[in-house]
């Protein structure tokens, strides 16, 4: 098995060193990173219209479609999407997997979650319900949007870790650990976070159980979809980078071109 992630590990290197566009690609990793972690953040920070029911909060991330913010939640699950559906990896099941959570992903934006305030006066979607108006608000939304993050965290956990980091003591392979345990972190998380909203969502269905003002599926959600733009900002080099950081060794190349 120790030869075989080896081989497998040299084949992705071979892969790198001959892309000569190994800057552009680390880059498309960070900015689906980087999009991730604004998104929870851009949404949630001074709201033209803070919740009055859950701590200024609104009760998930789907729901700010139809606040002042929606415009920026469609914005950003469309880009993060097309970003990681142009995304290839190493294989073909890498492909698939960025491939069905890219689509996932617009799906989120494109099939919106049902309207939960009564006048929302500040959007403009809140006449329309999305692309498709026939699956608006039903349970086609919600699985776009465990699909989603469901896949990026099996992307962090199974193809993120690939290669042998059992010898990694220095240099370029103590790197790889590092950014190794930070992937599996991430993945936990985000499927942790699935988790408990699942008993959460089971629960209020059973009970009626209720945790009014704790906006409790947005903090999970935030936190998942934090943890998998960190994750891809990690595999983009921005943090425990092997060697010179990408971007230093770009505009190195450049002033000695």
């Amino acid at each position: 098995m120790k030869a075989q992630n080896f081989i497998k590990q040299l084949a992705d290197q071979r892969k790198e060193e001959r892309n000569e566009l190994v800057i552009s690609y680390l880059t498309l990793r960070n900015l689906i990173g980087f999009g991730g972690m604004l998104l929870p953040i851009a949404l949630a920070v001074r709201p033209a219209r803070p919740s009055e029911y859950y701590f200024g909060f609104e009760p998930s991330i789907s729901d700010y479609y139809y606040t002042d913010r929606g415009d920026i939640l469609v914005v950003i699950l469309c880009i993060i999407g097309a970003f990681l559906i142009t995304y290839y990896g190493y294989g073909f099941y890498e492909w698939l997997l960025t491939f069905l959570a890219g689509i996932c992903g617009i799906g989120v934006a494109f099939v919106p979650t049902k309207i939960g305030c009564d006048r929302c006066l500040l959007s403009v979607h809140t006449e329309h319900g999305g692309v498709f108006k026939t699956l608006a608000g039903t349970g086609w939304h919600f699985a776009f949007a465990a699909t989603f993050l469901l896949s990026l965290a099996i992307m962090s956990l199974v193809f993120f870790t690939r290669g042998d980091d059992s010898a990694a003591t220095e240099g370029k392979n103590k790197q790889k650990a590092i950014r190794n345990r930070v992937f599996k972190i991430c993945g936990w998380v985000i499927i942790g976070s699935l988790i408990i909203l699942g008993i959460y969502f089971i629960l209020r269905r059973m009970i009626g159980l209720d945790v009014k003002p704790f906006p409790i599926v947005y903090v999970f959600e935030a936190v998942a979809v934090e943890a998998f733009g960190f994750s891809w900002l990690v595999k983009g080099q921005t943090l425990w980078p092997d060697g010179e950081h990408y971007l230093k060794k770009g505009i190195n190349m450049l002033s000695q071109a």
